[in-house]
């Protein structure tokens, strides 16, 4: 048995958990795949780069068409008396930013990262920036989670002049990376807010959105 990752799943699926430990919990893996109909009739949504169709995987399809609307609707879930509602508006904001032109070249220079997991039946759960890294590897930007218990690795790909795609996978501490369209695997999309601001969405469940906020 892999006792690792069975504490990650309890620690994931403990909302009590965040109050009591800086460590980063939640589910991260991004394995909600995004309205039923996308997934049986896994056309590329038009909001999406058509370039990348045979590099997105169907699967993925909900997540990343739908990723501000639905991280409005976990968000809008949130009520008061929810662990960490002082933190809804901080995350209403990065949601609705507006957002710049960007391209994956763009992101190098971001060097920390932090985590709001929100989870519509508990609350919001914030924690601090763990340091990161943007680089060139392969031809493309990589991005890389250096600290924190839970990381996320991979690679960008544009989607629209004010969007890219994330495509990639997740790990747990020193463990080591994983990829797209492996077990771990995550998309998301990022948006650049401002000069020294981005954000990365990923939706992670029916009911939880994480996301990235990005500082230089």
């Amino acid at each position: 048995m892999n006792y690792r990752l069975l504490i990650t799943l309890l620690i994931a699926y403990s909302p009590m958990s965040a109050m009591f430990s800086h460590a980063e919990a939640g589910n991260l893996t991004g394995a909600w795949k995004g309205p039923q109909d996308l997934m049986i009739n896994p056309e590329m949504p038009d909001n999406l780069n058509h370039a990348l169709e045979g590099t997105i995987l169907p699967t993925d399809y909900g997540v990343l068409s739908l990723d501000r609307e639905k991280a409005q609707e976990v968000l809008s879930a949130v009520t008061a008396g929810s662990i960490g509602y002082a933190e809804k508006r901080v995350a209403e904001k990065l949601i609705s930013a507006k957002t710049h032109h960007i391209s994956p070249k763009d992101m190098i220079g971001f060097k920390q990262v932090r985590s709001i997991q929100i989870d519509a039946r508990y609350g919001i759960f914030s924690y601090p920036y763990f340091n990161c890294r943007f680089k060139e590897a392969d031809g493309k930007i990589f991005f890389e989670k250096t600290k924190g218990s839970q990381r996320k690795s991979g690679f960008m790909y544009q989607n629209s002049p004010e969007s890219l795609i994330f495509l990639g996978g997740w790990s747990v501490n020193e463990d080591p990376q994983t990829t797209y369209g492996s077990e771990n695997s995550v998309a998301g999309t990022v948006y650049k807010i401002g000069n020294n601001k981005a954000i990365m969405i990923f939706p992670t469940g029916e009911n939880r959105v994480e996301i990235y906020e990005l500082i230089k």
